[in-house]
């Protein structure tokens, strides 16, 4: 254990060596080898608040038109007559487990939509009136959703922008739409809202009315609907202890769907990022890593009798000598480095200045997201890698023997 008079000595020699060696070449290569640092911070910053990012954008869109699960009958939505009564699920309504928020009807059924264009079969899919949908309205380009607090079911519908171009419909026009199961029943709706995603299996097939609506072309009950979704917590995960939860709570010949299964191909590309941006940092440490010792082998070259004389003289803390002077550069660069990648990751979440194509990246913009883990833990990851790079390579180079740095002097 280092006492005080130890650890002060350390750092007055320290700083007594950089002073003396700001006008030497090892000086050119520490400023190398910080601005390297300082670049690598940054990079890693914005790489993991970018995947972050990617990774909340979509769930969150996912999970805002479909929830984390989805509790339906074994037949599935594939017969829309398919019905669950509110009395199958009371034993979770009575009894929500705690990282549920809320749990919610819907009724979904195959439509055709009758334009001057075309036909098109949609999911229609009808919203709980008795629930806000403030999360819905935030992907709405134009319009509203239908009107859920009259009296009466609204002749209103709800599209997307893939869907209204593909049929050259715009806001305030009206269409036919028609059932295909149990009966042929027939609509005229109005075109109240359109919505966009940029994720293709919602908006090529969603759209959003009155669930009364629905469940009067059904002939059906106020309790009766195709299912319920379910909406967890924020920063809760779906987990199989949670499912089996929710399954002991509700009848047998129910089943539950996880939104991460139902939406596979869209969680398959997020593990593709991931694994990319895991390289990414990877490489990145490794070029940093290299960069502090090739910085550490010219401050040895330049100062192995130094070096030597203090291990005659009994000085054996050179090792703390050099590792404080190789943290002290390592430190300055993920200093400048998080100002550098704090910055321009503030410029971009609020300007939005980098865009993408959405047919590739499902979002306009490229999403930051700036949550103090993802600040924290990169720069965990980078100091304590760098730092045990250092120490061994410290230890190794240190091995010179003292009478050849004595000859050499």
């Amino acid at each position: 254990m280092l006492s005080f008079q130890t650890i002060s000595w350390i750092v007055f020699v320290a700083n007594r060596v950089r002073k003396c060696s700001s006008g030497v070449f090892s000086a050119t290569i520490s400023k190398i080898a910080t601005l390297s640092i300082a670049i690598g911070t940054a990079a890693i910053l914005i790489a993991s608040m970018v995947l972050l990012g990617f990774q909340k954008e979509i769930t969150k869109k996912i999970t805002t038109f479909g929830g984390d699960f989805e509790i339906t009958k074994y037949s599935g939505l594939a017969a829309p007559a398919t019905s669950v009564q509110v009395s199958q699920v009371s034993r979770l309504m009575a009894d929500l487990p705690s990282p549920i928020e809320k749990v919610t009807p819907f009724i979904q059924m195959l439509m055709l939509i009758h334009t001057k264009v075309g036909v098109e079969g949609i999911w229609c899919k009808g919203i709980d009136p008795m629930v806000a949908h403030t999360a819905l309205e935030e992907y709405l380009i134009v319009g509203r959703l239908p009107h859920l607090t009259k009296a009466t079911y609204q002749n209103e519908l709800c599209i997307s922008h893939h869907l209204a171009q593909r049929l050259s419909i715009t806001l305030g026009d009206s269409v036919v739409v028609h059932t295909v199961h149990p009966t042929v029943r027939y609509r005229k709706l109005k075109i109240v809202g359109i919505y966009c995603t940029y994720l293709s299996d919602i908006d090529e097939n969603l759209a959003f009315c009155d669930m009364r609506l629905m469940q009067r072309l059904h002939n059906w009950s106020a309790e009766t609907v195709n299912g319920y979704t379910i909406f967890l917590k924020d920063h809760v995960t779906p987990t199989k202890p949670l499912r089996n939860t929710i399954l002991r709570l509700i009848d047998d010949d129910l089943r539950l769907i996880s939104t991460q299964r139902k939406y596979i191909n869209f969680y398959d590309w997020l593990a593709i990022i991931q694994k990319n941006t895991t390289i990414f940092m990877l490489f990145i440490l490794l070029v940093a890593g290299c960069t502090m010792v090739a910085t550490l082998i010219v401050q040895l070259m330049e100062r192995s009798y130094m070096v030597a004389i203090l291990k005659v003289l009994g000085a054996y803390e050179v090792y703390a000598i050099l590792l404080y002077n190789s943290l002290r550069t390592l430190c300055m660069g993920m200093l400048y480095g998080n100002i550098l990648g704090l910055g321009l990751s503030f410029l971009q979440a609020h300007y939005r200045c980098i865009t993408l194509e959405p047919a590739l990246y499902y979002m306009r913009y490229v999403p930051i997201y700036t949550h103090w883990k993802a600040i924290l833990f990169p720069n965990l990851l980078i100091f304590v890698t760098l730092s045990v790079a250092l120490y061994f390579s410290i230890k190794w180079l240190t091995q010179k023997k003292i009478v050849e740095a004595l000859q050499e002097g």
